[in-house]
């Protein structure tokens, strides 16, 4: 799975500006004052977002103390923002020098090495900067997206709820532990952590797209779409947004409504081979071969090293009759790639169309040796077999001697008495052959392979032609045919709630104020006993009634049990406690919008915004 770094830029930096705050570790040195007065500036101008100005006050800070971890380390990450990622991994790397025992500056590297596509490093950094005890959401955060993008789900999972329990208020490790959940094919769990992000972050496209791909891999067109044209709403320029759509109308029967979508895409960015070979499988599904070859010539022009391509190309001179083009293409796909399984089984239908039965079983069972399991293979691979097969019992009829009745033993000198001949029959004529069929019989249609999130490559066609394989877009797997409940995946095993025998927080002495009640409820909280969690909070407003705190969190307690009546109220009575509190707002959203008051959840959320300017 990729991170573009320009995303990763901005995740980063939107989070980072408060990390700068914080003060370096106790045990460092303290900067010269001249040093840390240069440095606040900076962060000031950060905050204005004047990055420029910033830039020169950490640099001054830098001048007047090189000492200062903080000034390398926040120059550092304005940099990356400006896309300068020499300089910026100079400072970043300076920041650990300067001050070995600063967590976040090993943090911070961690950002850089993930932005700028190195997982493994920043997983090294992040590692660091937790051991030394840096227990903040964004280091979790971070470390489980550098996880996410070296497919290590279940880590990245545990690190992503991690940084949920430090703090829930956050859209990011929502929506991480999301997509891990649907790379490891539990959708509908992932839809529901999706449901979470977008409750706290309603302008997310990524998590919109993200969660019309968790639909779409359980069939539900109609709220893929719908997720869809709500990123695209957003952000019309939405590249991804437009393909996935396109593939998604594809799925759903819509085959014009993908042209329109996939050819919208090419206005924007004329540039996408993928966009081309996915508009150029409709084409050919609608019988417009002509269209559908000046697709896939205009995808070959534009990547010449794709075999994929050339693999398309060939298929539509198949449909316009002109076999040994598409042979030739499909050659050149493999001398592009010698081991790509669908190169030699689209060559190996290629000889079949031109009755070349021996050189087609040769290519299919290679296809099959490089990709046992592929069913379409398998059957090719058999016919062309038994027309082998029949072409040698052919050739061994028509070879055979007649037979004399005369016996020559060995060793026998002297050659046997003659044996007259039978006189010969006058001729009959031979009833009329049916011709053999020649490049005209093609082999049934095969099965489509399994469609993909992002389709790029060609659907099936109205021949034998073979189709590419998608270009590398998130993979869903395809809806079943019927939904019986043994085959509907299995969610993720959650923690049990305690049943009462068992009380993790009961081993302590209770507590006797408010606050006391309401940290123990908190820690219950985190630890997902919602149950128990309730009844510390309503310990603590009994003693507390104006606890708007407590309010809130036992609200969240009770929407966490699905309880969104209660839940709604508890948060009612946080807001009336404190008006401007923006937390309870983008809660109450998330729990109207569960019992189905989408109006109500959206004037939440607008409040929130307003309220977090």
């Amino acid at each position: 799975m990729s991170y573009p770094a320009s995303r990763l830029a901005r995740i980063l930096i939107s989070v980072g500006i408060s990390w700068l705050l914080l003060p370096v570790n106790a045990a460092d040195n303290k900067p010269s004052r001249k040093s840390q007065a240069a440095y606040q500036r900076g962060v000031k101008a950060d905050q204005a977002g004047k990055r420029d100005d910033a830039i020169a006050a950490y640099s001054e800070a830098i001048q007047a103390d090189e000492s200062n971890s903080a000034a390398w380390r926040a120059r550092g990450k304005d940099y990356l923002a400006a896309g300068d990622n020499d300089k910026a991994a100079a400072d970043l790397e300076q920041a650990v020098k300067v001050q070995p025992g600063d967590a976040q500056s090993y943090a911070a590297r961690g950002d850089f090495f993930l932005a700028t596509k190195q997982p493994e490093r920043a997983i090294q950094d992040y590692d660091t900067a937790i051991s030394l005890k840096l227990q903040r959401t964004d280091a979790y955060t971070g470390r489980g997206n550098a996880y996410l993008a070296t497919g290590k789900y279940q880590p990245a999972i545990d690190d992503f709820t991690q940084a949920i329990k430090l703090r829930n208020d956050n859209a990011e490790p929502f929506k991480g532990r999301a997509m891990a959940k649907a790379a490891l094919g539990q959708y509908r769990d992932a839809i529901e952590d999706f449901d979470l992000c977008l409750s706290r972050k309603s302008d997310s496209e990524e998590a919109w797209v993200e969660r019309a791909l968790s639909y779409t891999s359980l069939g539900d067109y109609q709220h893929a779409l719908e997720d869809l044209n709500a990123a695209l709403k957003l952000n019309p320029d939405d590249l991804r947004a437009l393909r996935v759509r396109g593939a998604v109308r594809e799925r759903a029967g819509d085959d014009y409504g993908a042209l329109v979508d996939y050819g919208e895409a090419i206005q924007r960015d004329p540039k996408d081979m993928r966009l081309y070979l996915a508009r150029g499988a409709v084409y050919a599904r609608l019988k417009k071969f002509r269209e559908s070859l000046q697709d896939r010539e205009q995808a070959v022009q534009l990547d010449p090293y794709s075999a994929d391509a050339y693999i398309a190309r060939g298929g539509s001179y198949h449909l316009l009759g002109e076999h040994e083009k598409g042979l030739a293409d499909r050659t050149l796909a493999i001398s592009i790639d010698p081991n790509h399984a669908l190169g030699y089984m689209a060559r190996g239908n290629a000889y079949f169309l031109l009755g070349r039965y021996d050189e087609a079983l040769a290519d299919l069972q290679k296809a099959l040796a490089l990709d046992p399991s592929n069913a379409d293979t398998q059957r090719l691979a058999a016919q062309a077999q038994a027309k082998v097969d029949e072409a040698v019992q052919k050739a061994m009829v028509k070879e055979k001697a007649p037979d004399t009745g005369v016996v020559v033993l060995p060793g026998v000198v002297e050659p046997p008495a003659k044996v007259e001949a039978p006189k010969p029959e006058p001729p009959k004529p031979e009833p009329a052959r049916k011709p053999e069929p020649t490049a005209e019989i093609k082999p049934p249609v095969p099965t489509p392979p399994e469609p993909k999130p992002e389709v790029t490559a060609p659907k099936p066609e109205p021949t034998a032609e073979l189709k590419p394989p998608a270009p590398p877009e998130p993979k869903p797997a395809p809806p079943p045919a019927a939904k019986p409940k043994a085959t509907a995946p299995k969610p993720e095993p959650s923690k049990p709630e305690p049943t009462g025998e068992v009380k993790p927080a009961q081993t302590a002495p209770k507590p006797r104020t408010a606050e006391g009640y309401h940290a123990l409820a908190r820690k219950l909280l985190q630890d997902e006993y919602f149950a128990e969690a309730i009844e510390e909070f309503t310990e603590a407003l009994k003693l507390n009634p104006s606890h708007a705190l407590a309010y809130n969190g036992r609200g969240w307690a009770h929407f966490r049990l699905k309880q969104y009546a209660e839940a709604i109220s508890d948060f009612d009575h946080a807001i009336q406690l404190n008006p401007t509190y923006a937390n309870a707002y983008v809660n109450r959203s998330a729990a109207k919008r569960s019992s189905g008051d989408k109006a109500g959840a959206e004037a939440d959320q607008a409040k929130a915004r307003e309220l977090t300017k």
